[in-house]
């Protein structure tokens, strides 16, 4: 009798089915929910602190639902932030331009109410944080 035969050594092998592995926890992308910065418009016209209002960054919800924005938070680099208002929501291809300067909040405009410029013309990172203080998006320019 050879080892084959009687099963012994490497040919006694029995074949183990894996346990299912549990499937993780979907991230925003992965569930359509997600925020995006459009476009960054960080130079204004002249002095960027005498023109607040010509310095913006446009966000658009690119996902399948609407976002809750409450306690979600806009900064850059140097810890300036921005607090979006209770109840603001963004509808799924929605855009809002967060304006530096100051104006009348609506459905796509926002004012950060800041009377100097925030955003560095040489450049700088956008993060927005949402209400769990974890970051959502994060665009260097």
């Amino acid at each position: 009798m050879n080892a084959r035969d009687g099963n012994i050594g490497v040919w006694d092998f029995d074949p183990q089915t894996p346990e299912p592995t549990p499937e993780p926890t979907p991230t925003p992308e992965q569930t359509g929910d997600r925020l995006i910065v459009a476009n960054i418009h960080e130079d204004a016209s002249g002095n960027d602190h005498e023109n607040e209002n010509d310095e913006y960054v446009v966000f658009e919800n690119t996902g399948e639902t609407t976002l809750d924005l409450s306690g979600w938070t806009v900064e850059d680099e140097a810890d300036n932030t921005y607090h979006f208002p209770d109840g603001f929501e963004l509808e799924p291809g929605s855009k809002v331009t967060l304006y530096t300067g100051s104006g009348t909040d609506t459905e796509a405009e926002l004012y950060w109410g800041s009377d100097a410029a925030i955003w560095n013309n040489g450049g700088d990172t956008i993060y927005v944080m949402d209400e769990d203080g974890e970051t959502v998006v994060e665009k260097t320019y």
